[in-house]
């Protein structure tokens, strides 16, 4: 966008020249939402064995859904959100206790980013609009509701003294937790999304529509978020822009 290319009366907003009119950069922002978390105390203090997300599994909010939509992941120490955190006294010590941190990987929010300014140094202001979908909501709640339903199990009793949070919230207390506990997971994507349609950015090659001599090889063609985690997608991405770079200049590997 600072480049002049983006949409037309965001651009002329911020005094930058428009090179080329494209509606679609920016918006289409989708983002896998991490919520911090479902946490229990140790029966017995257990020292990290690694760096978190060792353990994780795959599992549909609802059984209509025709692939999972849900991913918790392990988190060896207590992982509060700056809200929940504080609020529920969770303890700092990692051998004090472990979270089973709920996940939505196939959100239906989108978000947009915008300027905020036409310099390089003005940051990018990112409207996540994380929640604001009832499917969305909806479909935490109950990965809330599955993780709390592990970590009480009898088969994990040998490892839990007692549940820290949430605890047994419904209704709007639970949705209320939900809010103040969701959080991005790094997984930011979308935002010059391949295709055809008016908001698309980049074409089958990676071409952004309309400008000569310029591709994108990272996540943000993704006309949608993938289900598991992005790393692997985006290094495939790159890998293939390389592959038509060289066939469209003749390079040999």
């Amino acid at each position: 966008m600072l480049s002049g290319i983006g949409d037309e009366a965001q651009l002329k907003a911020h005094g930058i020249p428009v090179e080329h009119h494209l509606s679609g950069v920016g918006r289409n922002f989708q983002d896998h939402i991490l919520v911090a978390g479902c946490v229990w105390e140790y029966r017995h203090p257990e020292c990290p064995r690694n760096n978190s997300a060792a353990f994780t599994f795959f599992a549909k909010s609802a059984p209509s859904l025709k692939t999972p939509d849900l991913q918790p992941v392990l988190e060896e120490c207590a992982f509060g959100s700056e809200i929940t955190g504080p609020r529920y006294g969770l303890p700092t010590d990692r051998a004090a206790a472990w979270t089973l941190a709920p996940r939505l990987v196939q959100p239906t929010s989108r978000g947009h980013l915008a300027l905020t300014g036409n310099r390089a140094a003005d940051p990018v202001a990112i409207h996540a609009h994380f929640l604001s979908t009832p499917e969305d909501v909806k479909a935490l709640v109950r990965c809330i509701e599955l993780c709390r339903e592990i970590g009480n199990a009898p088969a994990l009793r040998g490892f839990v003294k007692r549940e820290l949070m949430p605890g047994p919230l419904r209704g709007p207390d639970l949705e209320d937790f939900l809010r103040d506990a969701a959080g991005t997971y790094f997984h930011q994507t979308c935002t010059a999304k391949m295709g055809r349609d008016a908001m698309s950015v980049v074409d089958g090659a990676l071409k952004v529509h309309g400008i000569e001599g310029l591709r994108i090889a990272d996540g943000s063609i993704m006309p949608t978020i993938t289900t598991g985690n992005t790393m692997a997608p985006w290094v495939l991405i790159g890998e293939k822009a390389a592959d038509l770079i060289r066939a469209a200049h003749g390079i040999r590997r």
